[in-house]
């Protein structure tokens, strides 16, 4: 009998750890949308850190829905065409190009695709992708 009570008593304490615990989870609300349209620009910095390094700068109109984006040149005064693809939100921010010869900057090669970090501080997003001797970083701010 003492056998069963110590398991009830065992059972009834972990019961009301349980149910205490569960009263001071923390519930992390999404992050907000990136649907929308921004202003920006697009940096590619190429053969950094070297004596032929390179920078080339973009003014951008760039939009996003719910899985895709899009460069809308008709708007940008840069004269290029308007790239798109789909996108994937995570920790990181993967694009994918769904239309390929297509150039945001002279090189097809420099265009926004690939995995990028990113930060969201209030209507800013700061993208960045580097290797070696390549930087490109999208700066946008929505309307």
């Amino acid at each position: 009998m003492k056998n069963c009570f110590s398991i009830f008593a065992l059972a009834l304490l972990v019961t009301m750890v349980f149910a205490t615990s569960c009263r001071d989870d923390i519930f992390l609300e999404a992050l907000p949308t990136l649907e929308g349209t921004y202003d920006g620009t697009y940096s590619v910095i190429t053969d950094r850190n070297t004596q032929n390094e390179k920078i080339t700068i973009s003014v951008i109109e760039m939009r996003f829905s719910d899985e895709s984006y899009w460069f809308d040149s008709e708007n940008s005064p840069d004269n290029f065409c308007s790239p798109r693809g789909s996108y994937i939100l995570t920790n990181n921010m993967e694009l994918t190009e769904n239309q390929p010869g297509c150039n945001v900057t002279a090189k097809e090669k420099d265009n926004p695709i690939g995995a990028f970090s990113i930060r969201r501080p209030g209507d800013s997003v700061i993208m960045l992708q580097q290797t070696d001797d390549l930087l490109k970083q999208i700066l946008l701010l929505r309307r």
